[in-house]
């Protein structure tokens, strides 16, 4: 093994080269690996790459128009501190208040909703666009071409703003790799 470089297996669908990259970016991180220097020893371990979801709930964002939308914002680290990589992303939007009569749709509101992600350098991520745009829904989540390198010491500041006429919970959820060596 001394004379290539370990591939996790989780990542061998994405061909040498990205695999490679995505494995040296769980696996050379600080925070989660004791042996993050010397990677001729990674193959040896016990360590595994674990996927996760996460998830970001607004609880209530308060109604507003297209002028001036309610806006609610969370700072968040999806990795604990740990590098991660983003696979998948979905959302689900609900009225705060269950209906009267049962004739609203999950995620009807959706469509009033706007997501932005901003890193704390303050590259943004996602510029301030429909959650329908960037996230999946129910059984169908969005998945980029490219899975994206999210550093473990940098936190986002997701931000969402409701122009419909009703408080809304919004619920991101991130699915994740991250390395599980049991810290």
């Amino acid at each position: 093994m001394a004379d290539q470089q370990y591939i996790s297996p989780a990542f061998a669908t994405y061909g040498p080269a990205y695999a490679a990259r995505m494995t040296e970016w769980l696996y050379s991180d600080r925070q989660s690996n004791p042996l993050w220097d010397r990677p001729a020893e990674w193959h040896k371990q016990p360590f595994r790459v674990a996927f996760l979801d996460r998830a970001v709930t607004f609880t209530s964002v308060t109604a507003g128009s297209f002028a001036t939308p309610g806006t609610a914002t969370e700072i968040v680290n999806i990795g604990g501190g740990k590098n991660v990589i983003v696979f998948a992303r979905q959302a689900s939007v609900l009225d705060v208040d269950a209906p009267a009569t049962y004739n609203v749709l999950p995620n009807e509101q959706a469509s009033y909703v706007d997501i932005q992600i901003q890193r704390q350098s303050g590259f943004i991520d996602l510029e301030r666009a429909p959650v329908n745009n960037n996230f999946g829904f129910g059984w169908s989540p969005n998945i980029r071409p490219v899975p994206e390198l999210w550093l473990g010491n940098e936190t986002r500041q997701i931000s969402a703003f409701n122009a419909g006429t009703n408080d809304v919970r919004i619920v991101l959820t991130f699915t994740v790799a991250l390395l599980d060596t049991g810290r």
